[in-house]
């Protein structure tokens, strides 16, 4: 099992991780970094290079969680992409919304924006496959048996941080790693 810490930076913001194993591999989250502009915003994706992609699995729709979405579908043109059916509802909007932002701050930070455009982000969305918390599926995107076997599996577990948020249990090679992306412990009606 390889994983692979994709962000730029130790602190929050453009979290992209990368696990293989098997001959498969997964990206977890593809965030962009709100505080850096342009290209500089992006996770290291290149990272990626030479590396299988099957699928891309999303925890939340914050925009260091998903920001850069579009990207990665761009380049990984095969990856499957899974998410909450939340999170799918509310990337939609984010992704929209950061593509207007970034056409208006075309002229003032004098970067190559937008990153990504209206019509990428709804060809995106078209390949976004929703799945229920609790539910094991593997990187094709079929149920996974109750007993996985060594391929590459993972399964959304809700984590009470906005609505839609899963951190990711994966399971291969008979191990298991839970990624959390970002987590609420506190009682909420959510």
């Amino acid at each position: 099992m390889k994983f692979i810490n994709l962000t730029r930076r130790t602190e929050i913001g453009a979290n992209c991780y990368y696990l293989g194993s098997g001959g498969q591999g997964v990206v977890l989250d593809c965030g962009m970094h709100p505080k850096d502009e342009g290209e500089a915003a992006l996770p290291n994706l290149a990272a990626l290079v030479g590396r299988p992609v099957d699928a891309i699995l999303l925890s939340h729709a914050h925009l260091d969680h998903i920001g850069s979405l579009p990207v990665l579908m761009r380049q990984q043109p095969q990856a499957r992409i899974f998410m909450t059916e939340a999170t799918a509802a509310n990337g939609d909007a984010l992704l929209h919304n950061s593509v207007n932002v970034m056409t208006r701050e075309r002229e003032e930070v004098g970067v190559i924006y937008p990153l990504f455009t209206h019509r990428e982000t709804e060809r995106a969305t078209d390949r976004w496959q929703h799945c229920p918390l609790g539910q094991p599926f593997t990187v094709d995107g079929e149920r996974s048996p109750a007993r996985p076997d060594d391929k590459l599996s993972f399964e959304f577990c809700g984590a009470g941080h906005v609505l839609g948020a899963a951190g990711i249990l994966l399971r291969a090679e008979g191990r298991t790693v839970f990624y959390t992306g970002d987590v609420n412990f506190d009682d909420q009606t959510l």
